[in-house]
């Protein structure tokens, strides 16, 4: 995405702690941008969605997937080049049995 990032990252370890990976991250992919650009790369904060259980990571991972369709950038996933994953491949067909919706964007029952 040209102005946000998601990442569906897991833990290695009970003591995995993922706002030093975080930290990490952004500290050195915004110094070489920095070093590079001369511009900031990272705003201060982040939001993260913590799971707790392995119903939602395909879901998640497909709604991840599909940003860059539903933000109008590609007409597939697959075309993105900044796409992908280090562990799996997504198929490029429709699963509706894995929508997901971020918690803050589901829609509110009017009363």
């Amino acid at each position: 995405m040209p102005d946000h990032v998601h990442l569906l990252v897991e833990g290695e370890s009970l003591d995995s702690n993922l706002i030093r990976f975080v930290s990490s991250l952004k500290q050195k992919t915004g110094y070489a941008f920095k070093q590079e650009t001369g511009e900031a790369l990272w705003e201060r904060s982040f939001f993260e969605y913590i799971l707790r259980n392995d119903r939602e990571v395909d879901g998640i991972a497909r709604y991840i997937w599909m940003n860059p369709v539903r933000k109008h950038i590609v007409d597939e996933p697959a075309s993105h080049p900044y796409s992908g994953s280090f562990t799996i491949e997504w198929p490029p067909q429709a699963r509706p049995d894995l929508e997901w919706k971020p918690p803050w964007k589901k829609e509110r029952r009017s009363v």
